[in-house]
């Protein structure tokens, strides 16, 4: 089961090693950044990024695209020091995305690796919806149902990641998609305890956990090696999702 709170402390907990830790996500960012370019243009008046973090996506945009207004937001206040110092002129506010209530429009709307953390997509998007304009796009990333499958398996425990069909379908409500694709991303790590430090240290676990005993973790480890180990290593899957939208007028 999802728990905001248990994401929010992980996250600050480990924004120092998030950076490095979360290759991943930095990879989507750049990828998506030049997505956006190719598909909506590269210049824009007023953009919002929700689920900033440490600005990994912002520090990627600003190469990518020109801009009037940038809007920032996390449901961490330290996120506002990560993306004033990438972009001293943005305005940032605290929140979270399904909760703050924001009165403007935006050309542009994007968020990087955070729409699994929402537990009703289905409702959130026609919020977005009202904050884009007519000609407006949203565009984001995000993973699909074969993210952490090792994890899975091992423990019983996951996100509900929704599958392709399904978020297609959820976004075709308020939106025209201009694009979709998916990858799978694959990490290799020397034991299964690696795994966990990676997952600990990305800050990407916000699952109400099992308490590690020594017996558990012991179990942990040895059907990990059994069920996932390529030679030497183990490994762990990533599954990236791209979409950028249009705003569909009703």
């Amino acid at each position: 089961m999802l728990d905001k709170n248990l994401v929010k402390v992980r996250f600050k907990k480990n924004l120092k090693t998030y950076e490095k830790s979360a290759s991943v996500q930095a990879q989507m960012a750049g990828i998506l950044s030049l997505k956006i370019s190719e598909c909506c243009g590269k210049n824009f008046n007023k953009i919002f990024e929700f689920g900033a973090g440490t600005g990994g996506l912002t520090k990627r945009l600003i190469k990518n695209i020109d801009f009037e207004q940038y809007l920032a937001n996390d449901i961490m206040e330290e996120s506002k020091e990560y993306v004033k110092k990438i972009l001293h002129n943005a305005n940032f506010i605290t929140g979270d995305i399904e909760k703050v209530q924001i009165d403007e429009k935006f050309d542009l709307v994007v968020s990087n690796a955070v729409m699994q953390w929402i537990p009703d997509i289905e409702e959130l998007l026609p919020k977005l919806r009202k904050l884009i304009s007519d000609e407006g796009y949203f565009a984001f990333t995000t993973f699909g149902e074969l993210n952490y499958a090792e994890i899975k398996e091992t423990t019983g425990l996951s996100l509900h990641y929704l599958k392709s069909e399904r978020l297609k379908q959820l976004c075709e409500k308020d939106f025209e998609i201009i694009y979709y694709d998916e990858d799978i991303v694959n990490l290799y790590f020397d034991s299964p305890i690696d795994v966990l430090k990676h997952i600990k240290y990305s800050g990407t676990n916000g699952l109400k956990s099992l308490s590690w005993t020594y017996t558990k973790l012991k179990h942990f480890e040895k059907f990990y090696k059994e069920n996932f180990s390529i030679q030497s290593k183990v490994k762990l899957t990533y599954n990236p999702v791209y979409v950028i939208l249009k705003a569909k007028n009703s």
